[in-house]
């Protein structure tokens, strides 16, 4: 018998019994979601450093409009 825990957010957690002949599949939507997740953290990083960028640029432009 397998047992799939899904944690969802702090202190909630939710499971179900996996049948034998659907772990393979259910191990394929892990990997899926891990992938998605893994992803979606890079775009983050992207995200991110183009507001660093974008701030910086902000920055340089307020400092030579000062007299």
């Amino acid at each position: 018998m397998w047992y799939l825990t899904v944690t969802l957010g702090r202190g909630r957690t939710t499971g179900a019994i996996v049948p034998t002949e659907k772990v393979d599949q259910v191990r394929g939507w892990i990997e899926n979601y891990h992938k998605v997740k893994n992803h979606l953290e890079k775009i983050s990083e992207i995200n991110r450093e183009l507001l660093r960028r974008q701030r910086e640029q902000q920055r340089k432009r307020q400092r030579t409009r000062k007299p």
